[in-house]
């Protein structure tokens, strides 16, 4: 390896490993100037109807808009704890709803809702398990997830085979990619949480758990994936 290759390889791997925190640094830089931005003159109206009309330039510019800040957390929670009763669930499906018959808004809202409600693995609606399909060429595998675990009926040669809905994201951006209807059969298990594995997309392969060929199980039987069969 020559000097060259040492310094450039070096710089791309520690490039790879800068960029999510530089990214999440610019990110959190533009929600605190949007808060601030929006929140920050509501704070400065309140403060003077309280009889506080001189603000400190200092407090001006740190104190306020950390006030807007927190203050933005709480209505965040607030909304939280009203979207985990009943009536809070119904409000917000009620508003949901509206905002679902706006024809341009509708599009944006109902693919970006769906989206964030799959790669949220806490919700019913995340992916189901993390695969392994021989993709784009024989003995080379590509990371998926399993979307629907229900089974198609797809033409074979000797036959119907079961197959499911994988979706296989891009790196570093797991948010685009595309889907394929699956053999079961094709597909090979991999022992990894759904967390992981959008974690495995998202480094490039940098952030790669322990002994991962050990984690890789065996591809299924015919008819051996759960699920119920759609006609």
């Amino acid at each position: 390896m020559t000097v060259m290759q040492h310094v450039r390889g070096n710089l791309i791997r520690g490039l790879l490993l800068a960029l999510p925190t530089i990214i999440t640094v610019w990110l959190l830089g533009l929600l605190f100037a949007l808060i601030s931005d929006n929140v920050t003159p509501w704070v400065l109206a309140a403060l003077r109807l309280a009889g506080i009309a001189e603000v400190d330039p200092w407090h001006g510019r740190v104190l306020v808009p950390l006030v807007g800040i927190l203050l933005t957390l709480a209505v965040i929670y607030l909304l939280g704890l009203l979207a985990a009763n009943l009536v809070g669930r119904r409000l917000f499906g009620l508003i949901e709803r509206g905002i679902l018959k706006i024809p341009v808004v509708r599009g944006i809202y109902g693919g970006s809702r769906q989206l964030l409600d799959a790669l949220n693995v806490g919700t019913s609606g995340a992916f189901s398990r993390v695969v392994l399909v021989e993709y784009p060429r024989a003995g080379v595998f590509t990371l998926g997830f399993v979307t629907n675990e229900t089974i198609t009926r797809l033409p074979g040669p000797a036959g119907t085979v079961d197959a499911v809905t994988v979706f296989f994201p891009t790196t570093p951006n797991p948010t685009s990619g595309w889907l394929a209807v699956v053999p079961t059969t094709e597909i090979r298990e991999v022992d990894l949480s759904i967390e992981e594995g959008v974690k495995l997309i998202v480094s490039g392969g940098i952030v790669s758990p322990a002994a991962l060929g050990e984690r890789i199980r065996p591809a299924r039987g015919p008819g051996a994936a759960a699920g119920k069969a759609s006609r």
